[in-house]
C-alpha cells in the first residue's frame, strides 16, 4: 500500500510542470488576441503561399469602446475593407458596398479571434525560445494540433505588447505551408489617423447591406458522406453553395470551428486523380464511375483523400 501510495504521488507530480507549461502557453496566446483587439495600431504584413506573395496594410484603433478597423490589399486596385464594430464593408469603386456581420474581418488571421476554450479541443500550446524579429523580441509560442491530419501553427509574439509578429501553418514533420509576417508595426496610444476619416465615412446600415446571390441548392439526392475527419462536424445547411460552375449533385461544408472544409460532388469526367496545394488549403479531385468528388480545404492530402473515398450512395 505504502509503495502503491509515492508511486501515486510520484506520477501525480510528473503533471505539474505539463499543466503549468499549457497554462502559460494560453496565457501567451490570450494577450496575443488580446493587443489585437484592444491596441491602436498601424501595421503592414505579408503572406506567403508558396512562390505567390501578398502585402497588407491593417490599421486597427478602439473609439468610445467600438472597434474600428481598416485592411487594404496592396496588391490589388481600389478594394478596401472595413470594419465598425460587428459590421464589415467591402468596397470597391462604382459598386454598391457589400455588407456582412462579423467580430473580425475573415481576411485576417481567424486563429487570432476563436475562443480559446473552442482552440483548447484542438491544440496543445508549448512556449520556445525567444529571437529577434525586426527588432523586437519575439517569444515562439506552437499550437500543436491534437489530432494526425490537422495543420499546426507557429507563433512568434512580442515579448513587450504580446502582438503577433509571424504566423506560421505548418503541416506533419514541421512543413511550413504558409507564412504571415509583420513588416512594420507601431502601436501608439492614439487612434490611427486615416481611422479617423472611418468614423466620418457614410456608410450604408446592415439593413441595407447588398448580399451576395446564394447559389442555387444542390437538387436533393441519395449520395451521403460517411466519414468526416477528428473533430470536424457538418454544418447544417450553409447560407452560400459555392459554384464550380457546373451542376452540383450534392455538397456539404465541414467546420472543427477554426477550419472549413468544402466537398462537392459532380457528374462523372472519367478523369485520373487530381491534387493541388494553394499555401495551406489542399484540393483534391477523385473521380468514379458514379460520380466526381472535389474536396477543398485546409487539410492534409490525406485526410481530403479518404473524405472523397468516403462519397457513396446511401
Amino acid at each position: 500500500m505504502r509503495w502503491s501510495l509515492l508511486l501515486l504521488l510520484a506520477s501525480s507530480l510528473l503533471f505539474v510542470p505539463a499543466l503549468h507549461a499549457e497554462s502559460k502557453g494560453w496565457q501567451l496566446f490570450q494577450q496575443s488576441q488580446h493587443a489585437v483587439r484592444t491596441s491602436n495600431f498601424d501595421a503592414s504584413y505579408v503572406v506567403f503561399k508558396g512562390e505567390q506573395i501578398t502585402s497588407f496594410r491593417w490599421l486597427h484603433g478602439v473609439h468610445e469602446q467600438q472597434q474600428l478597423e481598416q485592411l487594404v490589399p496592396m496588391d490589388v486596385d481600389g478594394i478596401d475593407i472595413l470594419r465598425k464594430g460587428k459590421v464589415v464593408y467591402y468596397l470597391t469603386p462604382e459598386k454598391p458596398a457589400l455588407i456582412t456581420l462579423s467580430s473580425y474581418i475573415k481576411e485576417l488571421p481567424s486563429l487570432l479571434y476563436q475562443p480559446i476554450d473552442d482552440l483548447r479541443e484542438l491544440y496543445d500550446p508549448v512556449s520556445g525560445s525567444v529571437s529577434q524579429m525586426g527588432g523586437r523580441s519575439a517569444q515562439l509560442l506552437r499550437l500543436t494540433a491534437f489530432h494526425p491530419g490537422r495543420l499546426s501553427y507557429w507563433l512568434w509574439l512580442d515579448v513587450e505588447s504580446g502582438f503577433p509578429l509571424r504566423i506560421d501553418t505548418v503541416a506533419e514533420g514541421h512543413q511550413m505551408l504558409e507564412r504571415w509576417q509583420v513588416t512594420h508595426l507601431n502601436v501608439s496610444s492614439q487612434l490611427p489617423e486615416p481611422l479617423l476619416a472611418l468614423l466620418e465615412l457614410p456608410l450604408p446600415t446592415p439593413e441595407q447591406r447588398q448580399l451576395q446571390p446564394a447559389a442555387a441548392a444542390p437538387m436533393a439526392s441519395d449520395i451521403q458522406l460517411a466519414w468526416l475527419p477528428s473533430g470536424f462536424k457538418m454544418v447544417e445547411d450553409p447560407l452560400v453553395v459555392p459554384s464550380l460552375g457546373v451542376p452540383l449533385l450534392n455538397y456539404w461544408l465541414l467546420s472543427d470551428g477554426l477550419h472549413q472544409v468544402s466537398v462537392f460532388v459532380q457528374h462523372p469526367n472519367q478523369q485520373p486523380p487530381q491534387a493541388y496545394r494553394d499555401g495551406a488549403t489542399t484540393i483534391y479531385v477523385h473521380s468514379t464511375e458514379q460520380f466526381d468528388v472535389t474536396v477543398i480545404g485546409p487539410v492534409t492530402l490525406d485526410i481530403a483523400r479518404q473524405i472523397a473515398n468516403a462519397v457513396r450512395y446511401d
